[in-house]
């Protein structure tokens, strides 16, 4: 099986080809095309034509409320301007094999259900840190879709009482590219010299310019930059917040943490940490906690986890 493989971000597009090992090649990234339906299709056609005699399928990871079965977008994070409430195998006309379509936070615990960490795990959730945030939950062995294929959007959660549109929500006080905004600001530099996605901004992009990312702030608070490792601290606290309010709405026995950023020692050292702090109490009432450990596949999850969708309907695999 050699399988086409999307993960569509609020940042970049990242392809590559996975087998049924989960073994990924031939892989790339190009920005986001998020300024129109047709930037979407021409993209993502350009990348299908390199591939189109050599796989079987394709297999789509993306944010928003996926209906999996259907391929339906009902929203879709950075893309609901131009796809959602579109049907995506439907729009993507020119892909003559099966395609399957799911949400990027429930493709990344697919992941680590099927040749990760969540191997024989039967209650846990995921925290993904991309642009924004994605979550999914498993419950008794099983992946948790919900009544709406909306369960595990934790992007979505509040962050204080009082404010209910989308400055206070998870994914703007926790996802990276939030982070590397209030890094910007904080150091009086151009967000536009970060990679951050352009969604609900004003932030013009430069496809062609190179960014600052993760790795280069992260060297900033190893070497102890003040503006960095405030704003870095104040962002710790809002990603565990998101973690201590699942821990104590589904009870999981393990919590992992994907996306490029889980790769960095001492981002997940500190989280652990921060997480400890956050759940003392708890122990003192008895309240039995969980795990937090990290994604096997880190910022590959969503591509294999979108494989292992396709596997699930169009394999005959059903473990």
């Amino acid at each position: 099986m050699r399988l086409l493989t999307f993960d569509y971000g609020g940042t970049y597009i990242k392809y590559g080809i996975t087998d049924e090992n989960a073994v990924i090649t031939k892989t790339g990234t190009v920005p986001a095309p998020l300024g129109s339906v047709q930037e979407y299709y021409d993209t993502t056609r350009k990348i299908y034509e390199q591939f189109a005699e050599d796989i079987d399928g394709v297999a789509i990871s993306m944010p928003g409320v996926i209906n999996s079965e259907a391929g339906y977008a009902a929203s879709a994070g950075a893309y609901t301007a131009i796809l959602g409430g579109k049907n995506i195998p439907e729009l993507l006309d020119f892909i003559d094999k099966p395609v399957s379509v799911e949400n990027d936070g429930k493709a990344a615990i697919l992941a680590e259900l099927w040749k990760g960490s969540l191997q024989g795990i039967e209650n846990a959730a995921a925290c993904i840190i991309g642009s924004g945030l994605g979550g999914a939950i498993v419950m008794d062995g099983k992946l948790r879709k919900g009544g709406h294929f909306a369960s595990g959007e934790i992007s979505g959660i509040m962050m204080k009482p009082g404010n209910y549109d989308m400055s206070n929500c998870a994914a703007a006080a926790a996802g990276m590219s939030s982070f590397l905004m209030q890094v910007a600001a904080a150091k009086k530099m151009d967000p536009a010299d970060f990679e951050v996605s352009s969604f609900n901004t004003d932030i013009k992009i430069d496809a062609n310019k190179k960014r600052i990312g993760g790795k280069e702030v992260f060297e900033w608070i190893e070497n102890e930059d003040p503006e960095t490792l405030a704003v870095y601290d104040s962002w710790l606290d809002n990603l565990t917040l998101v973690l201590f309010n699942m821990k104590m709405t589904l009870d999981p026995e393990k919590i992992v943490i994907g996306g490029g950023v889980s790769k960095n020692q001492r981002f997940i050292r500190d989280l652990k940490a921060k997480f400890r702090d956050a759940c003392a109490m708890l122990e003192a009432f008895g309240i039995p906690l969980c795990d937090i450990d990290v994604c096997h596949f880190s910022s590959e999850a969503n591509m294999i986890g979108a494989a292992y969708n396709w596997l699930l309907h169009y394999g005959g695999k059903n473990d």
